[in-house]
């Protein structure tokens, strides 16, 4: 990372949460990286307590295996995220889940740290899981074991050589391309040759397109493709899309997600609302001040700001065609969003930028440039309006793209490997 980046990071830091607060945080994270806490670590209670709940499920014949999930954020049920429904799939399967869940520092309080947090899911912090390894005897009597993470911290791979020793399989899921992630300076954590560590360790690995496939390819042969997905319980009415010609005449096509314009091509949606039959609604956050004062000023864009994903259907059912307009790169190609399920869900026919592989998917068509989106958008549109798209293509699509399917599928290439 650029110095004249950090200099960026630190001033927006200072702004968002203050000078001192800003000091503060970096003090933690240097006596965090000097390991001055973890010489001093204390006996925690509150760790022995969960794995003591673990195996008394184990015990009682409640659970029949347990996984580590490490994960970039707190538990949240509803959030729509790869790494949170694998936790709720692997814990209705009757696996134990200990959710060990990011911190920036060994001094970061967080708010879920120690608590059920689910059906068989106990989270806890991962300084306090890393400084406690030999507390894992505790859960030694437990015959399937295993260790999945779904971005490659170099704190996450500290912990891989004693857990194979402990009989854990260790997969690791790759769920984006967090080289790219870490030249936009949104991975400030990653380091190239630990994930390749990862990648050669592993018992199994599973990518969720084919480039990233591709990536790895010269270290081993035998990585899987396992794409995103979508839960209809989540989002909720499915098939609702909007099919029909409104009042004020107007195409409404629709966008989730995050806006940061580290990827999203605000250029080629400013472009495209200057046709004025067409009108962009946004839902999400990330996008830069003067980007949401751009969006205010024209009257055929609207922004929504951060809707909870089990309220989409309320906004989707009155958009005719959803959009996802990413700009080229080697990050947009690797990405399988999960927002494009979701759409399909909602049963938006959808027109993207950046990512060629969705292009492949139905309801779905890849463009290269503005005057592609544009007629795409228009074709689209007047076939919703003639009831010439092929729902049955759809339906077949969507009944092998659940979160469940998904995972089950990963679960049968770890028990063959």
């Amino acid at each position: 990372m650029s110095v004249k980046h950090l200099i960026r990071k630190g001033v927006k830091a200072i702004k968002q949460n203050g000078l001192q607060n800003t000091l503060q945080k970096t003090q933690r994270r240097i006596f965090t990286k000097m390991g001055v806490n973890r010489v001093f670590k204390r006996e925690n209670a509150q760790l022995n307590d969960v794995y003591q709940q673990i195996i008394d499920l184990y015990k009682r014949k409640d659970i029949n295996g347990l996984v580590i999930l490490t994960s970039g954020r707190e538990f949240e049920e509803l959030y729509n995220q790869r790494t949170i429904n694998l936790a709720k799939y692997l814990a209705e399967q009757g696996i134990a889940v200990l959710f060990v869940a990011w911190q920036w520092d060994d001094q970061e309080k967080l708010q879920k740290s120690y608590q059920k947090v689910y059906k068989n899911i106990f989270q806890v912090p991962v300084y306090d899981f890393t400084y406690h390894l030999e507390k894992l005897t505790i859960l030694d009597e437990i015959r399937t074991k295993t260790y999945i993470t779904t971005f490659p911290a170099k704190l996450f791979y500290g912990s891989t050589d004693q857990l194979k020793k402990s009989g854990y399989k260790i997969i690791y899921d790759i769920m984006d391309e967090w080289e790219e992630f870490y030249k936009t300076g949104d991975a400030s954590w990653y380091n190239r040759g630990v994930e390749e560590s990862f990648v050669q360790i592993a018992n199994l690995v599973t990518v969720v397109s084919q480039p990233l496939k591709d990536k790895f390819s010269f270290i081993r042969n035998d990585i899987d493709v396992i794409g995103n997905g979508y839960n209809p319980a989540l989002s909720g009415k499915g098939n609702i899309s909007l099919r029909q010609e409104l009042p004020d005449g107007k195409i409404h096509i629709g966008y989730f997600g995050h806006l940061t314009p580290s990827w999203f091509d605000w250029d080629l949606i400013f472009s495209l609302a200057k046709n004025k039959q067409f009108y962009f609604h946004f839902i999400g956050h990330g996008a830069p001040e003067e980007i949401l004062a751009k969006i205010d000023s024209l009257p055929n864009c609207k922004f929504y700001g951060k809707v909870h994903p089990s309220e989409l259907h309320t906004f989707v059912e009155k958009w005719h065609i959803g959009i996802i307009p990413f700009k080229p790169s080697k990050l947009s190609e690797a990405v399988d969003p999960i927002k494009i399920y979701e759409y399909l869900y909602f049963g938006l026919p959808t027109v993207s930028t950046g990512i060629p592989h969705i292009g492949t998917y139905p309801f779905v068509t890849h463009c290269q440039n503005e005057l592609e989106v544009t007629e795409t958008i228009l074709k689209d549109y007047q076939q919703l309006l003639d009831s010439k798209l092929q729902y049955k293509d759809l339906e077949a699509f969507l009944e092998k793209t659940t979160w469940d399917e998904r995972f089950a599928e990963l679960v049968k290439r770890l028990a063959s490997n």
